[in-house]
C-alpha cells in the first residue's frame, strides 16, 4: 500500500491554493518527506483551512491515487494539506494525529489502521474541537462517536460487483479462496458478504479465508499455502488487486494459470491491463482518487457550515470485466 518518495514517518506535503481556485504555489507542488511531523506547513490565516490527513500505508498504490484526489481537488479550495504515513503502524497513526491536534489542524482526515486502537486520538481531537473525517477505512462504534462522516467507497456493491463477476467467468460448483486484509478493518466483511450473496444459487463455495494484510508479498505466502491445502480449487478472490497480484505469482510459479482465475478489487491499472488480456477474472473499482476528492470537500462543507452526508458520504462503485473494460478503462488507476 510502493513508492519510495511518498515514505515517511511523517509526509507533508503543503499545498497552498488561491481562494478562486488557482494552482499551487511553489510552497508545495508534491508530497516532501519531513523528519518532523507538518515541519512546513505555513501558519494558518484566517479565510484558508489546515487539513491533516493521516493515512495508513502511501506505499500501496490504491493510497496514492487518493493522495492525486487530495492534491487535485485542493485547486479548487483555500486549503492547506498535510499528509502523514504510519506506515501501517497504529501507535505511529495514534501520535501523528495527537502532533495535529498540538498544531490545531482544522480538520484531521484519517485512514484507520486499526479500527479500535485509533479511538482514543479521536476522541482527543473531538475533545479539542476539531472535526474528524474517517476516510477510506474507519474506526469502530466507539470511534464513530467522534467523527463527523466516512468518505468511503461503497464495499458491499464491490463485493457484488465481483461476486458477479465470478458467477460469469468460474464453472458451475467451483471452489475458490479468499484472501482477506487486515483483521478488524472496516470494509472487509462487506466484501466478502456481498460476493457470496451474488453467488447464491450457483454452487460456487469459498472454502476457506486467510489475511494477506494488504500486501501482495504476504499474499503470494497465502497462496502458495492454499494450492498444497486444496489441490483442486479453481479461483481466489483478493480483497484488493495487490493480493490478487500477489496470490497471481503464486499460482503462475505452480504453473496452474490456466487451472485458477484472480478476481480483485480496486482497477489498477496493471489489472485493467491483463482483464483486457483475458489473464484476470475481473475486479471492481475502488475510487480511492473520488475519496480524496470527496474528502476535501467534507473538510471544507463541514467547517462552513454546509450540509453534508453523514454518517457515510458514498463513492459509487462498478465491476470491471473483459466486457466493459474498454468503456472504463480511463478510471483505472
Amino acid at each position: 500500500m510502493r513508492k519510495s518518495g511518498l515514505r515517511a514517518v511523517a509526509l507533508a506535503a503543503v499545498f497552498v491554493l488561491s481562494a478562486c481556485g488557482g494552482a499551487a504555489s511553489p510552497t508545495g507542488a508534491a508530497p516532501a518527506a519531513s523528519s518532523g511531523p507538518a515541519a512546513t506547513t505555513p501558519a494558518a490565516s484566517a479565510d484558508r483551512l489546515r487539513l491533516c490527513v493521516v493515512h495508513n500505508n502511501a506505499d500501496h498504490p490504491s493510497i496514492q491515487s487518493g493522495i492525486k484526489g487530495f492534491q487535485d481537488e485542493a485547486k479548487f479550495y483555500p486549503v492547506d494539506i498535510s499528509f502523514f504515513d504510519p506506515a501501517l503502524d497504529p501507535q505511529k497513526q495514534v501520535s501523528m494525529i495527537m502532533d495535529c491536534i498540538a498544531q490545531k489542524f482544522g480538520v484531521i482526515a484519517v485512514n484507520a489502521v486499526d479500527a479500535a486502537a485509533v479511538v482514543p486520538a479521536l476522541k482527543a481531537a473531538h475533545d479539542a474541537g476539531i472535526p474528524i473525517i474517517m476516510h477510506n477505512a474507519d474506526t469502530n462504534d466507539a470511534g464513530r462517536e467522534f467523527s463527523a462522516t466516512f468518505v468511503t467507497t461503497d464495499t458491499y456493491s464491490q463485493g457484488v460487483a465481483v461476486g458477479q463477476s465470478i458467477k460469469a467467468v468460474m464453472p458451475k460448483g467451483a471452489k475458490m479462496v479468499i484472501i482477506s486484509g487486515i483483521p478488524g478493518q472496516s470494509g472487509i466483511q462487506d466484501r466478502i458478504d456481498g460476493a457470496v450473496e451474488a453467488l447464491k444459487g450457483t454452487d460456487i463455495t469459498f472454502v476457506e479465508t486467510q489475511f494477506g494484510e494488504w500486501s501482495k508479498d504476504k499474499a503470494l505466502q497465502v497462496m502458495q499455502s492454499f494450492l498444497v491445502k486444496y489441490p483442486d480449487i479453481q479461483g481466489v478472490y483478493g480483497l484488493d488487486d495487490e493480493m490478487a497480484l500477489g496470490a497471481l505469482q503464486a499460482i503462475k510459479a505452480a504453473g496452474k494459470q490456466d487451472q485458477i482465475k484472480a478476481f480483485g478489487v480496486n482497477g489498477q491499472k496493471e489489472v485493467c491491463d491483463m482483464i483486457k488480456a483475458g489473464t484476470f477474472g475481473g475486479t471492481a473499482l475502488q475510487s480511492t482518487y473520488m475519496v480524496g476528492v470527496d474528502t476535501v470537500r467534507a473538510a471544507w462543507d463541514i467547517t462552513h457550515t454546509r450540509v453534508f452526508p453523514t454518517p457515510k458520504w458514498i463513492v459509487p462503485t462498478i465491476g470491471l470485466t473483459k466486457d466493459n473494460i474498454d468503456t472504463y478503462y480511463n478510471l483505472c488507476w
